[in-house]
């Protein structure tokens, strides 16, 4: 994979986990400053508030999900050279086993 096509990749990901991931981060933030309440219509009724330190594991979660692929990024294309894989740096020698 070239570095041009990975940076490409990167940035459609990030786009699309974008949307997910700001839901994630704007839920938990709602939550954690006591605005979420849940309730259940099964049965007997009940209803009630989320504990707002619940909050905090949704919006690592959001954040998670949009740096996931700058990271993969970052160590899959990083330093490579434009041209195909598998090509090496000619000043090395290779590799034996």
């Amino acid at each position: 994979m070239s570095k041009q096509t990975g940076t490409i990749i990167t940035i459609v990901a990030a786009v699309l986990t974008l949307c997910c991931s700001s839901f994630c981060c704007l839920s938990g933030t709602i939550t954690l400053v006591g605005g979420e309440e849940w309730s259940e219509d099964i049965g007997v009724p009940q209803s009630g508030q989320i504990e707002p330190a619940l909050g905090i594991p949704v919006i690592c979660l959001g954040i998670l999900a949009w740096v996931v692929p700058l990271l993969l990024w970052l160590f899959l294309v990083r330093g490579k050279e434009n041209g195909g894989m598998g090509e090496g740096n000619p000043t090395e020698p290779p590799m034996t086993v």
